[in-house]
């Protein structure tokens, strides 16, 4: 009986080695396939590009679908000197554990703030991958003392494509973290009454503009959408290069299925452009899923908000999936943001400015500056199209209203001239941080 035992005994040992005499080569072949297949991060950081082997984890899965959408812009700030930290803009899931990182390992951070260490700390974290073939000095020099922007890609050599946030200034258009190109001069229509807005939009579009802006609470959707219908059979413009962005307002936040079917039924014009939350009330988040569910339709093709401002966004993007395309805040020489424009830009958001000009009441007053009159004068331009230029030249794109045709031609030119960086600067010296609205 005790020699069984020890036969059963020596076959049992001899399959178990047989069985990992197979496995193990086949095990070591599919991970080699996987690290020569797999996707790598690209940091982009001034002139150098950090190459990031990612972590197999679903925190890492997640990070790199994000990447595909587009590339992901965070401003970070030196921490503890052995980090810098940024807010992602939106929450992947965690796979924490208590770990002591290292030089050259990115890490994700209470689910919303991507961290790359260049020296040590132990602490429960989410390892997404390691920088390779850099040394901790090395690494350290690109990092640098202060704050740095770090562009995140899957492509090494983005300049080699279309940047999304990028003003390309001969299409007149910029990329959109959608995906989507919108151009970056257009038409405001607040507090157009019906027969003006179908001529000012005609005029627009008759005369090579392609972004219109509307809104619910402009109560002019229907008036947009029959001048681009009519702007389309009579000059044969395509739908597809016109942009038309609506907003739902508060009220309807707590409705937002209702209120994106009555703005596609308003507009008549088959989908939306993009679409905004007008400014933030309750249920704004609940609202924003909403109409994310319609980009999944195709219904809607980009989304973004208006009058959201550092706190507002702080609090509200890591509790959305798909990242805003587009912040729409008043901007213009006396109110210029300064402090905002570039905490959105840093993200991948394009900036748009509503009451470019200063809003009604202080129109006047704003064209009248000496300070922009005598620019007017150098380039023998209007004071209106020197502040416009000024925007765009700082990335914003410009929806100036307007009911009178010619004024919506004399906004639309604005690449005949350029200004100085004197001259951009004597405007920025300008703000006063003077806000005409309540928004």
């Amino acid at each position: 009986m005790k020699m069984m035992h020890k036969t059963r005994l020596w076959s049992a040992i001899l399959f178990l080695f047989v069985l990992l005499s197979v496995f193990i080569p086949v095990r070591q072949i599919t991970v080699q396939a996987v690290e020569n297949g797999e996707s790598m991060i690209y940091v982009h950081i001034g002139e150098n590009v950090l190459t990031v082997k990612p972590e197999h984890n679903s925190s890492a899965d997640a990070f790199l679908d994000l990447l595909s959408q587009g590339d992901i812009t965070i401003q970070m700030h030196d921490y503890g000197n052995f980090e810098k930290v940024g807010p992602l803009g939106s929450s992947l899931p965690t796979n924490d554990s208590q770990i002591t990182t290292g030089p050259g390992d990115l890490i994700l951070y209470q689910g919303n703030q991507i961290t790359i260490y260049y020296d040590t700390n132990t602490w429960s974290f989410t390892r997404l991958g390691k920088v390779q073939d850099l040394t901790q000095a090395e690494l350290k020099a690109i990092l640098g003392g202060g704050d740095v922007t770090a562009v995140f890609s899957l492509k090494a050599n983005p300049a080699d494509e279309p940047r999304t946030g990028v003003f390309d200034f001969e299409k007149r258009t910029v990329l959109l973290n959608s995906g989507y190109e919108m151009p970056i001069l257009g038409l405001g229509t607040y507090a157009l009454d019906h027969d003006t807005c179908v001529n000012s939009v005609k005029t627009l579009l008759k005369n090579g503009g392609r972004l219109i802006d509307t809104a619910y609470m402009y109560h002019n959707e229907e008036a947009v959408g029959e001048g681009v219908r009519q702007a389309m059979a009579e000059y044969g413009i395509p739908r597809e290069d016109i942009f038309v962005i609506t907003k739902i307002y508060p009220s309807q936040f707590s409705s937002a299925e209702s209120a994106v079917e009555l703005a596609l039924e308003k507009l008549d014009i088959g989908y939306i452009d993009m679409m905004l939350l007008h400014h933030p009330g309750t249920n704004d988040v609940q609202a924003y899923q909403t109409m994310e569910k319609f980009v999944e339709q195709g219904r809607i093709r980009s989304l973004g908000l208006s009058n959201w401002y550092i706190k507002e966004l702080t609090e509200f993007l890591p509790q959305i999936s798909i990242m805003p395309a587009l912040v729409q805040n008043e901007i213009h020489p006396y109110y210029q943001e300064q402090d905002v424009v570039p905490f959105i830009q840093e993200k991948g958001i394009v900036v748009q400015c509503w009451y470019p000009l200063g809003g009604r009441g202080y129109t006047a007053e704003l064209l009248n500056n000496e300070t922009i009159k005598n620019i007017a004068q150098a380039h023998n331009v209007s004071s209106a199209q020197v502040i416009l230029r000024w925007d765009l030249q700082r990335g914003i794109v410009v929806i100036p209203g307007s009911g009178n045709p010619e004024h919506i031609k004399e906004n639309l030119d604005l690449f005949g001239f350029e200004l100085t960086g004197e001259e951009m600067e004597l405007i920025n010296a300008l703000d006063r941080g003077e806000k005409h609205d309540w928004y």
